[in-house]
């Protein structure tokens, strides 16, 4: 190992429980964006985080909607990377089974991992955020200097969709010149499995309404007697009909005219990526980690990885309307609802546009009568309608990254696409970076009860000292790039 990292290593295994004490403060602030709850303390904490690092520049920047921090610390390096964080977590629901307080950050033995620190955030992503900043001190601790300036960018809304960090961009794009885009993120999984994905998706997120008022027909005000509907129309059952009407096949082939329209298929490279991951790919494991019997049509191997990344999907989040208390049969009203809504969703891939498809599902739903269902967007679709990224396995940032999992024995599926999103393609929109998103280290259970980040590990994932020791090979690995 080289000597600065077998310094770093020897530095963060005497100076563990810190490493692991400042996890559980950023844990027990509370920072959770759908509540604003916490949000204002948690930008407060880390800038100070920042400025104690030593960041010439350290700001909280005023949006429309949650605050992002940014902070620039100079070494005087040749290359500059930016580290992407997000400080906002999901809420904690209080019918939730938590084996400890979820903002207590508790140290618990977790086989078999042995101990993790669990609690709302410490995957997803607080513990991986203080895991860089913990590498970024240890570099410091041992004499540095850091091989690459960094300029942190910490978001309070990506629970949310990220709603005013591309316009942040877009304003201070020279401020956030760089070479390349990191998202710290501990990527094995529980068998000691890695994915690098190199691009990143987004989607449209809307809602979908019939009620009696706008519709003209059924209950326009409130709920009414059951007994009245062999006389009154049902807005459940007419919402019901418009979202049948936009795919077909278990939803699983899109009726929307000119929905597929844009949707790329994978080049020479991801050709090559796919075929090479089709080799690797676990599909066992992935059903069963997802608790699936089978896939889409029976479909196997390369073939479900090509669709998995390629082929863009709708989706039904969910679907509310009348009695929605829980409890089995006996636990009905007799109603006729008066509204319901459908929480619906897209998710797209390249080069497809968020505005042109949320056009097109308003034509369709018009097209065929549903004019009276009311569409609401979720805010950033049409002033952010660029929706994913890519990067090649050969640049410069990937190749650290790769590099880093060389260094500590893991071996990576490279996937040309990450199934789900991050907000790394706003930088590449605005700022021409590449980017990546990855680490070694474990954890699990984001937006669930129990959400945990390993400190121990066992023969098949990096603890909590590798995680930090890891952040700091990738940054020395892209500086001798």
């Amino acid at each position: 190992m080289d000597d600065l990292l077998a310094r770093v290593e020897r530095h963060v295994r005497a100076h563990l429980d810190e490493d692991i004490g400042r996890i559980q403060t950023l844990i027990r602030q509370p920072s959770i964006s759908s509540e604003n709850r916490g949000i204002r303390e948690t930008a407060t904490m880390l800038y100070n985080d920042f400025q104690a690092l030593g960041c010439r520049e350290a700001r909280i920047f005023e949006t429309p909607g949650h605050p992002i921090v940014y902070g620039h610390l100079d070494a005087g390096a040749p290359k500059t990377l930016i580290a992407y964080f997000m400080y906002d977590t999901e809420a904690i629901l209080e019918d939730q089974p938590w084996i400890a307080p979820p903002l207590a950050g508790n140290l618990v033995d977790f086989p078999p991992f042995g101990r993790c620190i669990v609690g709302r955030g410490a995957i997803n992503t607080k513990g991986p955020m203080g895991a860089f900043l913990n590498a970024a001190r240890a570099i410091q601790a041992v004499g540095g200097p850091l091989p690459v300036n960094l300029k942190f960018v910490a978001e309070g809304e990506e629970e949310l969709g990220s709603w005013n960090l591309g316009e942040f961009i877009r304003k201070n794009a020279t401020m956030l010149a760089a070479d390349a885009l990191l998202f710290p993120m501990p990527r094995q999984e529980a068998d000691g499995r890695v994915t690098v994905a190199l691009g990143s998706r987004r989607g449209v997120i809307f809602e979908l309404e019939c009620n009696g008022e706008l519709w003209g027909r059924g209950p326009a005000k409130f709920g009414i007697h059951s007994g009245n509907r062999s006389l009154v129309d049902s807005p459940v059952s007419r919402l019901i009909e418009a979202v049948a009407s936009m795919a077909t096949d278990n939803g699983n082939r899109v009726l929307i005219d000119g929905f597929y329209d844009g949707a790329l298929p994978p080049d020479a490279e991801q050709n090559e990526l796919l075929d090479r991951l089709a080799t690797q790919w676990n599909e066992e494991a992935f059903r069963g980690k997802l608790g699936v019997h089978g896939l889409i049509d029976g479909l196997h191997g390369r073939a479900a990885l090509q669709r998995l990344m390629f082929t863009p999907e709708l989706n039904i989040r969910g679907f509310h309307g009348g009695d929605v208390r829980p409890g089995d049969v006996t636990v009905s009203m007799a109603v006729l609802p008066h509204r319901a809504v459908a929480k619906m969703s897209v998710s797209l891939v390249p080069n497809m546009n968020k505005e042109d498809v949320a056009n097109k599902i308003r034509a369709h739903l018009d097209r065929h009568g549903y004019r009276d269902v009311k569409m609401t967007l979720r805010p950033g679709t049409t002033t952010e309608p660029g929706s994913w990224g890519r990067v090649s396995v050969k640049d410069d940032i990937v190749a650290a990254l790769l590099a880093t999992y060389e260094r500590f024995g893991v071996a990576p599926e490279i996937w040309p696409i990450s199934p789900g999103g991050w907000p790394g393609h706003l930088f590449q929109k605005y700022l021409g970076t590449s980017l990546v998103a990855g680490g070694v280290g474990h954890g699990g259970r984001a937006h669930s009860p129990n959400e945990y980040l390993v400190v121990d590990g066992n023969d098949r994932v990096k603890g909590l000292v590798d995680c930090e020791v890891g952040f700091a090979a990738t940054m020395q690995a892209f500086a001798r790039r």
